[in-house]
Order: structure tokens, then sequence, then C-alpha cells
């Protein structure tokens, strides 16, 4: 009997991770709209995970794309680029309409791909090892010497980040459609950024369901069910990172003590001695 509970556990040991794996992979579609053969055409691709229509995606490992030809032309998706030609990585060859090619990356790296029929269609596929970034935080803000790259997992993208001083906050406008079930927002977010988290809420309604730990410098802040229309998250807390403006008011309020100090000194130091 327990050899037999043995062989179950042990079993059971090697099915979890397996079905973690394949729940982790996904799979995005983009689309070759209707005359992409028209150099002049507004736009060549349409990304149904964000809406992006410059040939661009981001994926995780193992993660696989579908390019769908919805034009009334032939094209094709070939790895490389028009200046250097093809690669050799991945070739769908001719796609006539209505046909689709398929390419799961299990590598990271950066893949630009093209149409060798119109090399003008241009796209890239960048593959990252599992969490996304939101880039140069806090550029807009102040001026902008305070910039984070915010590291975050989430089954949608995280678009943009704004500050807001007056009410120490930090909000994310959310887009695209979910790849997965999984609604938890993960957020790495800088103590330098914000800190002392306090509350959250969702498209302006005060949220319960969220955690946060402490690992060096970072708070890790997990954001529980999610909707998947959701369209922005906001996170209060006691500091935000400062806008210039305080700091040239701490510095120049703390030079001008000094400056007051200096020059009592000195009136005191030529006082006559009676």
């Amino acid at each position: 009997m327990r050899k037999l509970i043995w062989i179950m556990s042990a079993a059971l040991m090697m099915i979890i991770p397996l079905q973690s794996i394949a729940f982790a992979e996904s799979t995005y579609d983009i689309n070759i709209p209707s005359g992409s053969a028209d150099k002049d055409s507004p736009f060549h691709w349409s990304s149904e995970k964000d809406g992006d229509t410059s040939g661009f995606i981001e994926i995780i490992v193992n993660d696989t794309v579908f390019w769908k030809n919805g034009d009334m032309a032939t094209h094709t998706v070939t790895s490389g680029t028009p200046l250097n030609g093809p690669d050799g990585i991945f070739d769908s060859g001719k796609m006539n309409p209505g046909k689709f090619f398929v390419q799961k990356f299990t590598q990271v790296g950066e893949f630009p791909y093209y149409c060798t029929i119109h090399p003008w269609r241009t796209g890239l596929v960048s593959v990252v090892t599992g969490n996304s970034y939101l880039f140069n935080v806090g550029s807009d803000f102040g001026d902008g010497a305070n910039v984070f790259d915010l590291e975050y997992k989430f089954n949608r993208l995280v678009n943009r980040a704004s500050i807001d001083e007056s009410t120490k906050s930090v909000s994310l406008e959310l887009r695209g459609n979910t790849i997965n079930d999984d609604n938890t927002l993960t957020l790495f977010l800088p103590s330098a950024l914000i800190s002392g988290i306090s509350s959250v809420s969702i498209d302006g309604a005060m949220t319960e369901e969220f955690t946060q730990e402490f690992e060096d410098e970072i708070t890790v802040l997990v954001i529980g069910e999610v909707p998947s229309d959701a369209k922005s998250v906001t996170i209060t807390g006691t500091t935000i990172v400062p806008e210039f403006g305080t700091i040239a008011t701490m510095i120049l309020a703390v030079a001008t003590i000094s400056i007051i100090a200096v020059s009592a000194r000195s009136r005191l130091g030529i006082i006559p001695r009676i």
C-alpha cells in the first residue's frame, strides 16, 4: 500500500510541472490586413495582443506566433531584414490569401522579419525570459532625472505609467486582450519610485485583493482578480519619487540657511571689542 502511495505521489509530482509549463505557454495572432501589398497602406500588421500595428510583438520563451494572411495578395513572413536578406531562422514561404504561418520561439532574443515580396513590410519578435518591462517610468515627471524600468508580470499589457505627487500615487494603464486565465498583476516597484503602499484601486474602485513583500529596495506588489476589461490600476503610498521642484526648493532652503549663518558669523566677527 505504501509503495502504491509513493508511486502515485511521484506520478503527481511529474504531472504538475508539465501542466504548469503548458499553462505558461501562450499563442498570439498577428494579422496581415487587407491592402498590405500597398506600400502606402496605413499599416501592414495588426497584433491581437495589444493592437500594435508596427509588426512588433513581445512574447515569452516557448510562446507561439500565428501570422494570418487576411489580404488578397500573397505575402511571406521571413526572418531577417531587407538589407541583409533572410537569416534562415524561419520562413513561411509564399503565403496565399487565407493561409497562415506558425512559429514557436524557444530562445531569448530579438528576431526581425519582413516580407520578401513587399520588403517595406518589416516587424520584430522580442522573446523575453518571463516578466515584462515598462521602460522610462517617470521620464515625463518633474525634471525627468528620476527614471525607472518597471518590471511586471501580467496576462495583458501595462502600457503607460503616470505619477501624481499630490496623492503620492502611480497609475498604470492596462491594454490588450488577456492571454490566459491568470488575472493576477505582479509589480516589482523600486522604493525610490514609491514606498509605504497603503491602497490599490482598479478603475477608481478600491480593492483589498493585494499583498506586498519587500526584497532589496523592491516592493513586490501582487494584485489579484484584476478584471479582464480593467483600464487602470492606481497604487498609493506614503512616499513618491520627488519632483524636481521639491528638490530644488529643499536645496534652496538649505543654501539660504547656510548663507544666513555665514553672514551672521561674519557680522559677529567684525564687531569691535569694547
